[in-house]
């Protein structure tokens, strides 16, 4: 006997503007940068912590005593930011979000960033 379920979770995504203005509030939210040092990659969105892809999950403690959970990674088109917010959603973790642009669109603006 096989058993299946399917998931129907939606993911909450935010602008760059958005997260300008949370910044700009100083709102209570944590930034998680999903890269990390993965394919040569240097730098974060100022402020954000870095966990890489593979231990979010696994670290999930230390994002829940946030308001808000904002998860980024390279671009728009990289998956590991929407696995990471679905990942948490399933283990009811409520106040996630995305921000999609990840860091190829924040550089592309020359917003605040700092190296790895």
């Amino acid at each position: 006997m096989s058993y299946q379920k399917e998931f129907n979770h939606s993911l909450e995504c935010i602008s760059k503007e958005e997260l300008l203005q949370r910044m700009s509030d100083k709102a209570d939210f944590v930034l998680v940068d999903t890269i990390g040092k993965y394919d040569g990659n240097r730098f974060r969105i100022k402020g954000a912590k870095t966990i890489p892809y593979l231990e979010v999950i696994d670290r999930r403690k230390e994002l829940i005593p946030f308001g808000e959970i904002i998860i980024y990674c390279k671009h728009k088109d990289c998956v590991a930011s929407k696995k990471v917010a679905l990942g948490l959603k399933l283990l009811n973790i409520r106040n996630v979000k995305v921000y999609e642009g990840g860091i190829d669109e924040w550089m592309g603006y020359n917003f605040p960033v700092e190296g790895e």
